[in-house]
């Protein structure tokens, strides 16, 4: 039971439509490519195909990187700093894949 109510995993059950749909996209994302590490752009373009599958309105890139920041302000994920465009700074999860696969589960 403990288990199951990790803080993170809370917090991705409370987490707003869009940030567990840009969960979503980088589950995807890392499924495509077989490697655990990502750009922010190569999510975006993840996350608007699930979009669109959902019947969602996808959110603007800049809207898509707030959502971003803030699942990193919860250390849900880890985003690379420096001085790189946003569009090409690389993701990872802070979280195991299959902890954020149970916990987007309805």
């Amino acid at each position: 039971q403990e288990m199951f109510s990790s803080t993170k995993i809370r917090a991705i059950r409370h987490a707003s439509l869009h940030e567990k749909m840009f969960l979503r996209a980088v589950l995807a994302e890392f499924r495509r490519s077989g490697i655990e590490e990502t750009t922010f752009k190569m999510v975006v373009q993840q996350l608007n195909v699930l979009d669109r599958a959902e019947g969602i309105t996808p959110l603007s890139t800049t809207m898509t990187s707030f959502v971003c920041s803030r699942l990193a302000s919860c250390r849900l994920l880890l985003l690379e700093g420096g001085r790189k465009p946003a569009l090409y700074r690389k993701i990872r999860l802070n979280v195991n894949q299959d902890d954020v696969i149970f916990a987007l589960r309805e």
